[in-house]
């Protein structure tokens, strides 16, 4: 196959170094260094012109819920209402415009905003006697009208079960709300997407993630979602390397079926067992050692610790590595008493826990030496800095997204964007990582725990690939690696910090093969 030259930019090969052009052949790199002397050494090489961008290792989402997010692109999006009225107006247009008796579905609501919880009767006046179930912004809590809470069987009589609740009025009726365990009651009745609406997802949510430079990704989802990417891949249509998580209700066939982690080609492999451990920050249900800020509410673990315990253990004697989501300071010393005792006998394993938002100090130090990958996103430190403020107060704060602690003590970061709760967008997580605020925000939150440019964009490559066991094939752009890059309009390291999240993606290149394209020549 012919070569390609990428020139005419700056190269940030991801090991420290930067090179002014880049060879690859055969989907691989074959050297980097002037531009001037691998134009003479590859004369006949296809040249493609960077325009003065950034070229970096391709980025990688390492925490996603892909397919989930693809197919909730087409259903309605709340994120933006202000209020309950401005929601339930909206909920009121896009009602009518469904198939009769379909649900209502998507959501991405945020309580917080709305300063309370809405109501299965104010969402009943807004959708036509059809059902609905829509999501809150964490992903952890669902509003379901009367229709929907009859479907489920939830009423005054229904017990809260273990991890979860029911929110309840005054009377004892629910009141629409679900938390956590208590979602299940919607899983067992809402409509899940066929497999074809699966396929279809993969395709579009693919061609988004390229136009954001992503190539390759964790998808910690339901196991519908890969027979969807291994149809994709079966087609040779699948052009973003996919690591598959495995839920956790699906582990003892797993085990049965000799799964472990690792297992599969570049392009879909076995990933994580994903196991949670408790809620989130924004619906107040992250499980906390001491309460949250005014009451006497320490949150909800969603899992009793000694069946985590046997359950990471079972899992690494499989050869199966876990993926544990815990936020709260008491859910992830959860975690990490529970994946200990698995290094010693499994050490090979990519161990990782996931989102790490607020951690005990004496808890900071464990990953390091634990050998432990704290797989964050960090979107969450800035969209969230108000809530943990509000939440968990000044001191708590201190401990809170500890980039900068976790890798002073030894970490190894690996940074993904956990969409649909926040934007499928690592320019973005670059931003907050480095910024330590959102765009337009006239101060820095926590800046002692803010990355350099180079770290933060590890995590999105060489973090985010070791993670994914994928380290000895991609994550950094040295001679031998995948051809697997990002090509940003301008170099960040001479752009202003507050421009990042307005500059474009001009390039995503996979197996050396430009995917998607808008400013390269």
């Amino acid at each position: 196959m012919s070569a390609t030259l990428f020139h005419g930019g700056r190269i940030h090969i991801g090991d420290g170094t930067s090179a002014e052009a880049l060879v690859s052949r055969d989907g691989r790199v074959v050297a980097t260094g002037r531009a001037a002397d691998l134009a003479r050494e590859h004369g006949g090489a296809e040249r493609i012109d960077l325009r003065g961008g950034l070229m970096t290792p391709g980025w990688h989402d390492a925490h996603v819920h892909f397919t989930w997010w693809a197919i909730q692109m087409g259903q309605i999006d709340l994120r933006d209402e202000p209020t309950v009225d401005a929601a339930l107006a909206r909920i009121a247009e896009y009602a009518p415009t469904l198939p009769e008796q379909a649900w209502v579905l998507g959501g991405r609501f945020d309580k917080n905003r709305w300063g309370r919880w809405p109501t299965a009767a104010e969402l009943d006046r807004a959708t036509g006697g059809r059902p609905a179930a829509l999501r809150s912004r964490d992903g952890h809590s669902r509003w379901l009208n009367t229709a929907a809470l009859r479907a489920a069987g939830v009423d005054a009589s229904t017990k809260d079960p273990a991890g979860g609740a029911i929110e309840r009025d005054a009377s004892g009726m629910p009141s629409g709300i679900l938390k956590e365990n208590a979602n299940a009651f919607a899983d067992r009745i809402v409509p899940p997407p066929t497999a074809d609406d699966c396929f279809s997802a993969v395709e579009r949510g693919q061609g988004e993630a390229h136009r954001r430079g992503i190539t390759a990704i964790e998808d910690l989802e339901q196991a519908a979602a890969f027979g969807a990417f291994q149809r994709r891949r079966d087609r040779g249509e699948l052009r973003l390397r996919v690591t598959m998580g495995i839920p956790h209700g699906t582990l003892d066939a797993a085990v049965a079926l000799g799964l472990r982690t690792g297992l599969g080609d570049e392009w879909l492999r076995v990933g994580h067992l994903k196991i949670f451990t408790d809620g989130a920050l924004g619906s107040q249900t992250a499980a906390l050692e001491e309460p949250y800020e005014g009451t006497s509410d320490r949150g909800l673990l969603t899992i009793d610790p000694s069946k985590l315990d046997a359950d990471v253990a079972r899992a690494a004697d499989a050869g199966i590595a876990v993926a544990i989501h815990a936020i709260g300071d008491r859910a992830v010393r959860v975690a990490l008493d529970a994946i200990g005792p698995t290094r010693a006998r499994r050490p090979e394993l990519r161990q990782r826990v996931e989102h790490v938002q607020l951690l005990r100090r004496e808890d900071i130090g464990r990953f390091g030496s634990l050998g432990v990958i704290a797989s964050m996103q960090p979107i969450h430190a800035t969209s969230d800095r108000d809530l943990v403020d509000r939440y968990w107060g000044a001191e708590r704060a201190t401990r809170a997204y500890p980039w900068r602690q976790l890798l002073r003590s030894g970490a190894r970061l690996a940074f993904g964007s956990d969409a649909p709760v926040e934007p499928i967008d690592p320019l973005l997580g670059i931003h907050a990582a480095v910024a330590r605020n959102r765009p337009g925000d006239a101060d820095r939150w926590h800046p002692e725990e803010a990355l350099t440019l180079g770290e933060a964009i590890a995590g999105y490559t060489s973090g985010a690939a070791y993670a994914m066991n994928a380290d000895g094939e991609r994550g950094t752009l040295a001679a031998g690696m995948r051809c697997d890059a990002t090509v940003v309009e301008r170099d960040l390291g001479t752009t202003a910090v507050d421009e990042w999240p307005s500059l474009k993606i001009t390039g995503t290149i996979v197996d050396g093969a430009v995917v998607h394209a808008a400013g390269l020549a």
